[in-house]
């Protein structure tokens, strides 16, 4: 899940993978959907007054958006990286496939990314960039993410892109010792969230329960919610001690209901929601579980406001119950629908993921990695090819308000939520289903969750603590 454009294409929806029906589902805070008026095309009709592409030169992306503003200023003239200097390289860890946590789009939106730098943004200083991966085959083996770490060491990397994972404890221990900054990707767990070399550009699970709260009781008036999760400690702790007790101190009377991690019945758990008669249900799960709780929903005749995470409004879900079944559904995503700024990272994004990293669908959680890649390029270009994996860590530990590639400005000073000091831009948006493919900002902006928790005096200890 990364302007004023409410018929720009639809995309960059976080699938979170699951084990049997979930597993991982909570994570999607990095999901962002947008209204469509042409489905089909990623650069179809848009708003009156935001930037048209050209046809550029016919071979780089950067050539269409001439004249055009994007997250640095100036969109600048393309160039390539030399080929033939030495490369500076960085690292990255996901799960590529296998019935657990596996977002293979996490690996070829970074690749492409990378791509996209070394072939028309110079790579950094004219030297390109070198992606060291290391596939995790069994997500939940702490042994196989510290061995990508140590390979990433032994490598030389300069940092590490982050991708997803469900034991990257050990690999952030080896990370912190070896003074490598672990950037981006899909935080789940304690340490990818309270790690001093872990910066993120996502909310992950408790911006998303926090927004979910914001939205319903202090900005909709829910005065009674029900809180469903899958019982997975992070997911539970971010459901409980972040969307509960957010909407328990913002008045509401609030009933939890959890249900098995690996679970085949979601009935049970939406008709025990259903009974409290909620004004609102917030809901954990994501990709395969999603359709599932959905029509269970449906099925109820649930008229309460739901409240789920952004991967669960990809159409591939959706579709499954019926857009007209749903319409009205809320959903959590980091990034703006209807932005008042004419910046081109989204068309950008679209062209760059269409050229470089063909394949792969812009709606999914490719967002996550591309703007990861693209805002580590910037601090790295700002320090220049010869930058330390120390002097990157004091470049983001001392940001405050930098530009986001396709994102919310990121603060990395540990500030934004003390008890998570490793969320960067924790800020969300509400996005309400209106119709196949089409969405509305429901929310007034950006919801600044920071504020939010820090008004409740919820954000005590960081989830698995």
């Amino acid at each position: 899940m990364h302007g004023n454009r409410p018929s720009r294409p639809w995309r960059r929806l976080t699938a979170i993978a699951a084990a049997g029906a979930i597993i991982v589902a909570w994570a999607a805070g990095c999901s962002e959907p947008e209204p469509v008026a042409a489905p089909t095309s990623t650069t179809a009709a848009r708003v009156a007054g935001s930037f048209q592409p050209t046809a550029g030169d016919g071979t780089t992306v950067l050539s269409r958006f001439s004249g055009g503003q994007w997250f640095l200023g100036d969109v600048p003239a393309p160039k390539a990286a030399d080929a033939g200097a030495e490369p500076i390289k960085v690292g990255f860890m996901n799960v590529d496939s296998g019935p657990i946590g596996a977002l293979p789009e996490l690996h070829s939106a970074t690749d492409g990314a990378v791509a996209f730098v070394n072939a028309e943004l110079g790579g950094v200083g004219g030297r390109p960039i070198e992606v060291v991966p290391c596939v995790l085959s069994n997500p939940l083996s702490a042994d196989e993410s510290q061995a990508c770490a140590r390979r990433f060491v032994d490598a030389g990397v300069v940092a590490v892109v982050g991708g997803i994972g469900l034991s990257n404890g050990p690999a952030l221990e080896v990370l912190e010792q070896n003074s490598i900054p672990y950037v981006g990707g899909i935080p789940l767990n304690e340490p990818e969230l309270t790690s001093p070399v872990s910066f993120q550009f996502s909310g992950g699970s408790p911006g998303a329960f926090a927004a979910f709260a914001q939205d319903a009781v202090q900005a909709n008036g829910a005065k009674k919610i029900a809180v469903m999760y899958a019982e997975y400690p992070a997911l539970q702790d971010a459901a409980v001690n972040y969307g509960a007790a957010v909407a328990r101190a913002l008045g509401a009377e609030v009933i939890e209901v959890g249900f098995p991690m690996v679970s085949q019945d979601y009935v049970t758990p939406a008709q025990k929601a259903a009974e409290a008669k909620p004004d609102a249900i917030f809901v954990g799960a994501a990709d395969l579980a999603c359709a599932p709780v959905m029509q269970a929903l449906v099925d109820l005749g649930v008229e309460a406001q739901v409240y789920m995470t952004g991967a669960c409004a990809d159409n591939k879900q959706v579709s499954k119950v019926g857009a007209d079944k749903v319409t009205g559904y809320r959903f959590n995503v980091e990034g703006r629908i209807d932005q008042s700024d004419d910046s081109v990272d989204t068309e950008l994004y679209n062209l760059a993921m269409e050229q470089y990293a063909p394949g792969t669908s812009p709606r999914s959680a490719a967002t996550v990695s591309f703007r990861s890649v693209m805002n580590l390029w910037s601090v790295l270009q700002r320090l220049g090819p010869d930058a330390t994996g120390p002097q990157l860590i004091d470049a983001y530990r001392s940001s405050v308000g930098a530009p986001s590639f396709d994102g919310h400005p990121y603060t990395c000073d540990g500030t934004q939520i003390p008890a998570l000091p490793s969320m960067c831009a924790p800020q969300q948006v509400i996005a309400e289903l209106t119709g196949p493919d089409q969405f509305r900002e429901a929310s007034a902006g950006w919801i600044d969750v920071p504020a939010v928790l820090a008004a409740s005096g919820v954000a005590t200890r960081a989830p698995g603590a």
